[in-house]
Parts: C-alpha cells; sequence; structure tokens
C-alpha cells in the first residue's frame, strides 16, 4: 500500500488547484493515467526555492533511492514510506527533514483480500476534487559516470495507519493532505512535530468501490479501471 494509483487531472487543474507557479518542461507529466505504478515517471509538487518561492511541478520516478544508494534498483522496493519510522528510518529520514513533496493524484487502489481472492477497490474524495498525497522526494547520481551524470529524481509516498471505515479495505492508507495542511507539509521551516501533526490529520472524505481486476497489470490503463462493478 499504496501500490497503484490514478492521475487524470489536466495542467490547468494541478496549476490551479496546487498554486503551482512552475511547471517543467516535461508533457509526459499531463498525460492522463488510470493506472500509475511503481517506477513510472509522475508528477509532484515542490516547495519553491528561497529565492524564487512558487510552487513547482515537476517529473519524478515512484520510488525512493536515498542519495546514498549504490543502485537505483533500489527505489522499487521505496514507492512507500511508513510514518511511523520516517523519522530515523536512514532511507527516509533526510527527505522527510528536508524534502517534502505533494504527489497529486484523483484517487487510487488497494485491494481487500476476501473468499474469492483479491478485490481491487477504487478510493476517492467525495467530491472529486484532486487528492493530494503527503510525498518525499531524492536526487540520485551514479557516481561511477563521473560529476557529469544525470541526476535522477525520484519519490515515495507517505503511509499510514487506515482509518474509521478504510479499515474494512486494508490495514494502511496514504497521507493525504487537505488545503490547510497542504501548506505546512511543503513549508521547509516546520518543525518535527507539525509535521506529525499534519500526518495525524483527518484525511479528505472519500468513496470508494469496487472495479475490476484488470487493474493489477500496469498494462491494463484505461477510463474503464475506475469505473464501478
Amino acid at each position: 500500500m499504496c501500490g497503484r494509483y490514478a492521475n487524470f487531472l489536466s495542467e490547468q487543474e494541478l496549476i490551479d488547484h496546487f498554486q503551482v507557479a512552475v511547471t517543467a518542461d516535461e508533457p509526459r507529466l499531463f498525460d492522463p493515467s488510470w493506472n500509475i505504478a511503481p517506477t513510472q515517471q509522475v508528477a509532484i509538487i515542490v516547495p519553491g526555492k528561497p529565492d524564487d518561492p512558487g510552487r513547482r511541478l515537476e517529473a519524478a520516478a515512484w520510488g525512493l533511492v536515498p542519495s546514498w544508494a549504490k543502485d537505483p534498483g533500489i527505489g522499487a522496493r521505496m514507492i512507500n514510506a511508513r510514518s511511523e519510522t520516517i523519522a530515523e528510518k536512514p532511507s527516509f529520514r533526510t527527505a522527510f527533514a528536508k524534502r517534502r513533496c505533494i504527489v497529486p493524484a484523483s484517487g487510487y487502489f488497494e485491494w481487500q483480500t476476501g473468499p474469492d481472492g483479491k478485490q481491487p477497490f477504487y478510493i476517492h474524495p467525495e467530491d472529486d476534487a484532486p487528492l493530494a498525497f503527503a510525498g518525499l522526494y531524492e536526487f540520485w547520481k551514479d557516481k561511477a559516470l563521473g560529476e557529469d551524470a544525470p541526476w535522477l529524481v525520484t519519490t515515495t509516498i507517505v503511509t499510514t495507519a487506515a482509518r474509521g471505515p478504510m479499515q474494512e479495505i486494508h490495514d494502511r492508507q496514504p497521507v493525504m493532505l487537505t488545503r490547510e495542511s497542504l501548506d505546512a507539509w511543503l513549508n521547509r521551516d516546520a518543525d518535527q512535530g507539525t509535521l506529525f501533526d499534519v500526518i495525524a490529520a483527518p484525511a479528505p472524505d472519500l468513496a470508494w468501490h469496487r472495479v475490476r481486476k484488470d487493474v493489477g497489470s500496469p498494462r491494463n490503463n484505461a477510463p474503464e479501471n475506475i469505473e464501478a462493478l
């Protein structure tokens, strides 16, 4: 958890809802997807620089690669960061302190285990407003290629224990930010206590329904993935 999500928000929706000032020159960021899978390129929103404070929409590979990693393949196992250990775990603690981001989404998928196997559900805000997952991001460079090697930007989604009715589907859920908590999460100067208050804050009101099992394969990427059965 969370291992699949959807983002079919348009460039203008992202700019308006998240108050983005600068967008990356990466057209694929705005291709709609109804089945985003680990290691794929995704959109993230990062705070501006001290001399240019506007929020920025950037591209990152889903699966965080710590700066000290020897091999970027580790990212496939780092798609989520558990909030309970985020401040201590070496893979995430530096990014938690210095590099927090938003991973925008339309909704996400979760699987419930039952007598007939695993049944996927599509989970989304009741009002279908954009979702803001709390995320972290990192920069990695292959030192074997020298100083001119390109930077790899990667991201992970922060998760927490499932709350309320969501516990019926799965024991974990992504940390989903409201407009109020979003500002605090992106604040570079936020202290650890404030950040954990953000993680513990109520999520937006959610709705969910069963969807087809085809969403289990990233090759199946179509609007039908989110249609109710």
